[in-house]
């Protein structure tokens, strides 16, 4: 006797299952595909879900063809705990390189070639908000909105289509694609449908905007022009009495500008924005010309993050642990978050820089620094991002979240332009969109990009063990640092922020060391003026040259009351500090 799919249990081995497939789609990641996922159905009503993780999925992509009948043999069952579950079962089918799926003969009694669990309208914010389980609808085109890019939370920009469905009773719904859904679309094969169009949307989340149920995509959302179904013959026989007219939605308010109008929008002084009401400007986007003078890291430029979500992880370095996704297994990711102190020649404020945004800004991520340059130690700046110091730019800003440890919201970077050429510095990478060829549903990543196997930046072995002074700060300086000027900020720009204070001026000292130790070639230094003017920012004290190659430094001992001064002695073999 067959295996019945409601007697599958969780945490458990069975020899075989004869069953359906009726939906079939590969999840991405960034898009990147990250699992190939699919519904079995078996004449009995069940349906379990099975999954297959990125190394298995061209195997089981090439042979799970939705629509077709299969024996599943050999498999695994675990607990269904996934955030987009589509079938409602307490299990889930493991699909490991083991298991066995041959096709068979359609099954008898027949079985449906969809699965869907609709939703009606009027239920949808009762019946679907608060629950895992996926959302699926159907309901004819009455408006779409091409595919245009939006910023989402005014710091990232993503794809987006919105749908408007219209049911008999003349109800509407708004439809949402965002990313990689959005990308998927194929809206050429509108044009060579029927009319009325009839769509089926299945794997959607439900959201609530302007008091109204709106369906978002997920990695599990699929789309079914026209299905062969029971519940379509309603559609059809009802729109065929009425006009039919596909309308066209407006642009969103928060489409994507013009560089031009991106830098001109909102303009603010330092001044203007301390006085705005942060609850009444939520989401406004405006911008600010002004010059970071300095950083202000007391946790460090950098901190460890989830790998899957970039949230910070908490537990020691043997036991990271994110909030949302338990233990980590894999090696964190370095994430940029550092406050930048500006000032406009009348005010000064910190503006904060992370994620995207600082990468974009410094040209590199942040695990490139750490990972590849080993810039590990979140307390010393790499130069290259001291070089950004004391030039004009335009910011654009927002307002992000409220912080109990300094009581006021902070302001946060979405995107910076050079003053001088009034582009952006490093613009945000967008994706082309790609186009499906499937006139009935969203069809498969081809075999060939599901086999890229994606690999982490190669991470070359670094001699040189960082201290306070890193092998890059021994090069020569870029082209647009003049020779004679300190990269970091200046005693103009000290004196205006009140920065006269020593113990503020050596904030950034490790305080732990007693004093530099460093082990390294100077074989390539060919005087004490470069090694001065290559060393990171508020480490470096200014040196003076002389023939003999000799650097004094002033080194602050916290155990004494003055400041301990040295000298270092340049040659090709290992050097110390000389106390005086």
């Amino acid at each position: 006797m067959a295996l019945p799919i409601k007697e599958i249990k969780k945490y458990n081995f069975y020899p075989s299952l004869r069953a359906r497939a009726c939906r079939v789609w590969i999840a991405k990641f960034n898009g990147q595909p990250s699992s190939f996922n699919c519904v079995f159905v078996d004449n009995q009503g069940g349906a379990i879900q099975a999954v297959a993780k990125t190394r298995d999925l061209p195997t089981f992509a090439a042979i799970v063809i939705e629509g077709n009948h299969y024996e599943i043999k050999g498999f695994y069952t675990y607990e269904n705990r996934a955030v987009n579950t589509v079938a409602a079962h307490d299990a889930v089918i493991d699909l490991k390189s083991n298991t066995k799926i041959t096709g068979i003969e359609a099954i008898t009694p027949f079985v449906p070639r969809y699965y869907f669990n609709f939703i009606d309208y009027a239920h949808i914010m009762t019946k679907s908000k608060s629950s895992r389980i996926l959302t699926d609808v159907l309901g004819r085109l009455k408006a779409l909105q091409p595919l245009e890019q939006v910023m989402v939370r005014g710091q990232t920009l993503e794809n987006k289509i919105e749908f408007m469905l219209e049911n008999i009773r003349g109800e509407e719904l708004r439809i949402t694609l965002w990313g990689d859904s959005a990308r998927d679309f194929d809206g050429l094969a509108l044009h060579n449908l029927p009319s009325p169009v009839i769509i089926a949307f299945a794997g959607f989340r439900v959201t609530e905007f302007k008091g109204k149920p709106n369906l978002n995509s997920t990695t599990a959302s699929l789309w079914y022009f026209n299905p062969d179904i029971p519940e379509c013959l309603a559609y059809k026989h009802f729109f065929a009495q009425l006009p039919v007219e596909i309308q066209q939605l407006p642009s969103s308010s928060n489409v994507v500008l013009s560089i031009k109008e991106q830098i001109k929008e909102n303009r603010r002084t330092i001044h203007e924005i301390l006085c705005m009401n942060p609850y009444e400007h939520k989401h406004l986007r405006f911008t600010c010309q002004a010059s970071i003078v300095d950083f202000d890291f007391p946790n460090g430029w950098w901190y460890p993050s989830c790998p899957k979500c970039n949230k910070k992880l908490s537990g020691g370095k043997n036991n990271y642990t994110c909030m949302d996704h338990d233990a980590i297994t894999s090696l964190p990711i370095p994430w940029f978050r550092l406050e930048c102190i500006v000032i406009d020649g009348e005010d000064v404020t910190n503006f904060l820089l992370f994620g995207k945004t600082a990468e974009n800004f410094f040209g590199s991520s942040a695990h490139h620094y750490v990972y590849d340059k080993k810039f590990i130690d979140p307390s010393v700046i790499p130069p290259a991002m001291a070089a950004k110091l004391n030039k004009s730019m335009i910011f654009q800003l927002r307002f992000g979240a409220f912080r109990s440890i300094t009581n006021k919201c902070e302001v946060i970077i979405t995107n910076i332009f050079d003053n001088s050429t009034n582009e952006s510095i490093h613009p945000l990478e967008t994706t082309t969109p790609e186009a499906k060829s499937s006139p009935t549903s969203k069809t498969s990543t081809p075999l060939s990009y599901m086999k890229q196997v994606l690999k982490a930046p190669s991470t070359p072995q670094n001699t040189v063990t960082q201290l306070r002074i890193a092998p890059d700060s021994l090069e020569t300086p870029p082209q647009n640092i003049s020779p004679n000027k300190e990269t970091s900020i200046n005693s103009e720009a000290r004196r205006a922020l009140d920065f006269e204070d020593a113990t503020q001026q050596l904030s950034h000292e490790d305080e732990h060391d007693k004093a530099i130790e460093v082990q390294g070639n100077l074989g390539n230094i060919a005087t004490s003026e470069t090694f001065d003017h290559s060393l990171p920012p508020l480490k470096k004290q200014r040196a003076t040259s002389s023939s003999s190659l000799k650097l004094d430094l002033r080194i602050w001992d916290h155990s004494a009351v003055q400041p301990m001064f040295g000298s270092v002695e340049l040659s090709k073999s290992p050097y110390t500090v000389k106390k005086q």
